[in-house]
């Protein structure tokens, strides 16, 4: 069951990032990003989802996400550093326009 790794209400939308287990492992995760408005349904599009090492941001992984309705959108996280953290970045588009956010979250080395 996915658990959250971060969570965070920018403007009027609540950004939650789910993974297994609640931790994001070194190695394939499979993600989930909630995109969800305080009010009416969800409008989002060109919703994308990168990871870079902390402090190395020319290293960077992008996640391929498809729409999973109601404001989720699944796909899957492969993260090659052993780094203790590493910096997730969400950008969507929606109807009052572009929006990104960054969220620093840990790493853990093992698996699900």
């Amino acid at each position: 069951q996915p658990r959250p790794v971060a969570t965070e209400r920018i403007a009027d939308v609540t950004v939650q990032v789910l993974v297994e287990g609640g931790k994001l492992l070194v190695g394939t995760n499979d993600i989930v990003l909630e995109l969800r408005p305080s009010a009416g349904p969800p409008d989002v599009s060109d919703v994308i989802l990168t990871a870079a090492r902390s402090g190395a941001q020319d290293e960077s992984m992008r996640a391929d996400l498809s729409p999973g309705g109601a404001g989720r959108f699944l796909g899957t996280l492969m993260l090659p550093w052993t780094d203790s953290n590493c910096r997730l970045e969400v950008a969507w588009h929606d109807q009052h326009g572009y929006h990104r956010h960054d969220f620093v979250v840990s790493v853990v080395a093992g698996h699900h």
